[in-house]
């Protein structure tokens, strides 16, 4: 994960602040100043609206347009005004995620990892590209169709209540919906593991508030596949654990992205990791301990860099399709 990761080694052992990583309500480009939600119809805020992209009639860019409003293409958005768009996206997927993926975060994973972790550093084929959702003879060919079908279909339904959802033109790759759904699922998991070892709701709180860890989202727009992958996947926690290692992963990385491998439970993996090599078994007793307490502090920051890696593998990313054309700055041509 290019994005917000630099500063996590940093967070070990000091409070940091929980962040809504998907809020609807992105941060305006034109400032502080707070989007207008009752739409009043005088011209100073028609004008404002308009500056930030908000249609106070019309509900959308290409009715604008129509309208004879000048609008500013999606090469030329600034900066705040694509950081919104995609706030707005990720909080599409959140909430559809949230309303039609009820498989735990475990099935949510796994099906993260095996699109992912398909990656050929070689080739340069595979990785997380939505292929193992695309193309059902992949999850049949790794005995998992059983397990992982649901989880997909429960994806794709979110996928497509995000593209009714959206006010403009939207279509959301496979690809991104698995990433985004592993990092929901799991990101819920990990607060609840602190709220559920705290000793009451207010001390969850005051936990979360001032030594929650930081866990960003990972980057949006991945580009889906066009055809099946061509590598197959050894299941074994052996293999698996080396294609991890040589598409760049650490054995810390991999250590902590045990509950992702299909070969067991999260016990299970980490025990045969530990026979594996000295090093996965230095970070199994660390990632260990780390979850007996109430923070989890150093298993939740290198899962999530662990993570980050992970969602990129093989990755190509074309985030600018999801960015809609906004009202340039200034008086429309009409009122």
């Amino acid at each position: 994960m290019g994005m917000g990761l630099k500063g996590m080694g940093a967070l070990r052992g000091r409070p940091c602040c929980v962040r809504a990583c998907a809020s609807k309500k992105g941060p305006s480009p034109t400032g502080s100043r707070k989007r207008d939600e009752s739409f009043s119809t005088t011209r100073r805020d028609v004008v404002f609206a308009l500056g930030l992209g908000l249609a106070t009639t019309g509900g959308s860019s290409v009715a604008l347009a129509e309208e004879g409003v000048a609008m500013t293409p999606v090469k030329s958005l600034p900066k705040g005004a694509k950081a919104q768009q995609r706030q707005e996206v990720l909080g599409l997927i959140k909430d559809a995620i949230k309303a039609n993926v009820s498989d735990d975060y475990v099935k949510c994973l796994k099906l993260a990892f095996l699109d992912a972790v398909s990656y050929d550093k070689g080739a340069k084929t595979g990785g997380a590209n939505g292929s193992i959702a695309l193309f059902p003879d992949e999850l049949k060919a790794l005995g998992l169709d059983g397990e992982l079908s649901t989880t997909v279909s429960q994806i794709k339904k979110a996928k497509e209540e995000v593209e009714r959802a959206s006010k403009f033109p939207l279509t959301i790759s496979v690809a991104d919906m698995i990433v985004f759904a592993a990092y929901y699922k799991v990101r819920s998991n990990f607060i609840k593991q602190i709220v559920d070892k705290a000793k009451d709701p207010t001390s969850a709180n005051v936990i979360l508030q001032g030594y929650g860890n930081d866990f960003p989202p990972p980057p949006l727009g991945r580009v889906d596949a066009e055809a099946p992958d061509g590598s197959s996947l050894s299941l074994s926690t052996a293999d698996l654990a080396q294609r991890a290692l040589g598409n760049g992963l650490t054995a810390g990385n991999v250590t902590a992205l045990a509950a992702c491998f299909p070969t067991g439970t999260l016990e299970e993996v980490e025990s045969q990791l530990k026979e594996i090599d000295g090093k996965f078994a230095f970070y199994t007793k660390s990632y260990q301990q780390s979850r007996q307490t109430v923070t989890q502090t150093n298993y939740q920051i290198d899962f999530a860099a662990g993570f980050a890696k992970l969602s990129t593998l093989g990755a190509k990313f074309d985030v600018e399709r999801y960015f809609h054309p906004i009202p340039k700055q200034g008086l429309p041509k009409k009122l």
